[in-house]
């Protein structure tokens, strides 16, 4: 198969019979030799943009001379394209199909040129913008790109224009994001693939590449894949019982302070700016109006709420659970409407008067609840730090949309489970090392049913909190 003229050859092949313009073209219409120019094409780069070299194919027709130059940043090059179009005027229906190809971009774009009806990329379009973006490892968590590529394409008058220009940062979003979602649809983790759609949506990716996500998760559904083990109906049941619950009431807290200097800043209790409170039967006296046990209620309510709704509400994160509803939000209107919807009306009313406590002693609004179910000893939150803004970084498959936040609050109800908090001396911390060997500090706190403990920005910053894998036997506890 012979080379389509203009197409940008590939250095060390001499003849490809399956180019990427050729993917567009199909099999080329044989070349007839003609002066009549047929389309003429300019490239411009914008200034600080890029070098490109482009080439044009068309059926029908060949490039004037040696076709067109590099085009340099900051410049405009132009050439001409003879040959003889199928362009009958009497029906409209002639023309020839081309594509446009520019080094540094993966597809080649395509076009069709007729005297009515001529387009870019698809019928009814004269102008289009094809982007190319450097590889983003999304997976990995690594961080995004801060550049890439765009060709805005005009076909009007019988001329092609290409303008080259570097992306805006809406663009840059869309693109990298279109990445991840189209490598995520290529598996069969649902959890993933769900992430990706919905951050191709807050991303304003193209709505076509969105439905082909929605579709495969729909397919991943029907075979089940939406239900982690662990997560379906029948173990919630049978392990998420409050006759299971178990309790260590009176059981020491232990703190372990670095000891490689007795000054060591690591070791001071409280930092300036630093709030940090634990307190006992904090959600039996705010839902006292319930009962003596409100926290033995609420775990009961949430329980059966779990069980009354689809499955795939509980879904894993890490080494635990979270409920919470079906699209994942875990906004206050959607985790109570979802209550009501299942007849759960007085876990949500419980909820709001937890909600209502929380924005009165701390002086703020809660922005989410993340309920997170912990069924037995081997689960675990590993140490972290909450975001409080959007420019703190989330997991890949995180979808929260952050806010400038004052600190966190957690309620536990259930079985008794240790709380590690971790002073930290990395930069987002203001503690200093003492020297080289420092060892920080480590204190393992109890959270027992009904505690509270809350710690502001501050904290947040020098501290990392946690859940570790309690080493006996315990039952089942909620956080809220």
């Amino acid at each position: 198969a012979s080379t389509l003229p203009g197409a940008i050859r590939k250095g060390g092949v001499r003849q490809r019979s399956s180019s990427l313009a050729s993917r567009v073209l199909g099999k080329a219409a044989p070349v007839l030799v003609s002066s009549m120019p047929v389309l003429r094409v300019t490239v411009s780069s914008a200034q600080g943009g890029f070098d490109a070299q482009v080439a044009v194919s068309l059926e029908g027709a060949r490039p004037e001379g040696r076709g067109l130059p590099l085009c340099r940043a900051g410049s405009t090059v132009s050439g001409n394209y003879l040959g003889t179009l199928n362009m009958q005027a009497t029906n409209n229906t002639g023309g020839a199909r081309g594509a446009v190809e520019i080094s540094g971009f993966n597809e080649p774009v395509a076009f069709f040129l007729a005297r009515a009806g001529s387009f870019v990329m698809s019928k009814g379009r004269y102008r289009g913008t094809a982007l190319s973006a450097p590889a983003w490892d999304w997976k990995a968590n690594a961080e995004k790109p801060k550049e890439g590529k765009a060709a805005d394409i005009e076909l009007s008058d019988g001329e092609l224009r290409i303008a080259l220009r570097p992306m805006t940062a809406m663009e840059l979003k869309r693109s990298i994001q279109l990445q991840a979602l189209q490598e995520a649809a290529e598996g069969d983790d649902y959890d993933t693939l769900r992430a990706q759609v919905t951050k191709a949506r807050m991303a304003s990716v193209e709505m076509e590449h969105i439905a082909k996500g929605e579709s495969k998760l729909k397919e991943l559904q029907q075979m089940g894949l939406h239900v982690n083990e662990g997560c379906d109906h029948a173990t919630i049941r049978d392990q998420m019982s409050w006759t299971r619950v178990t309790s260590k009431v009176g059981s020491p807290d232990v703190n372990e302070p670095c000891t490689v200097c007795e000054d060591c800043p690591c070791n001071v209790d409280r930092n300036p700016g630093e709030v940090f409170d634990l307190c006992d039967d904090d959600v039996q006296s705010c839902l006292s109006e319930f009962g003596p046990d409100g926290d033995r209620q609420l775990f009961e309510q949430l329980v059966e709420a779990a069980l009354a709704v689809e499955e795939g509400c509980i879904w894993k994160a890490g080494g635990k659970f979270i409920f919470s509803a079906f699209n994942r939000n875990q906004s206050v209107t959607a985790l109570t409407r979802m209550l009501s919807g299942v007849g759960k009306q007085l876990a949500a009313e419980m909820l709001r008067k937890l909600v209502a406590h929380t924005d009165s002693k701390y002086k703020g609004y809660v922005t989410a609840i993340q309920v997170n179910f912990h069924p037995h000893n081997g689960t675990f939150h590993d140490q972290h730090r909450d975001i409080y803004s959007q420019k703190q970084s989330a997991g890949p498959n995180c979808t929260c949309q952050f806010q400038e936040c004052i600190g966190t609050i957690c309620y536990s109800i259930g079985s008794s489970r240790i709380a590690l908090l971790t002073t930290m001396t990395d930069q987002t911390s203001i503690i200093r090392p003492c020297g080289d060997g420092c060892e920080g500090r480590r204190e393992y706190r109890w959270l027992h049913s009904g505690n509270s403990m809350y710690f502001n920005t501050e904290w947040n910053a020098n501290h990392t909190h946690g859940i570790p894998p309690a080493e006996e036997a315990c039952g089942p506890r909620i956080s809220l």
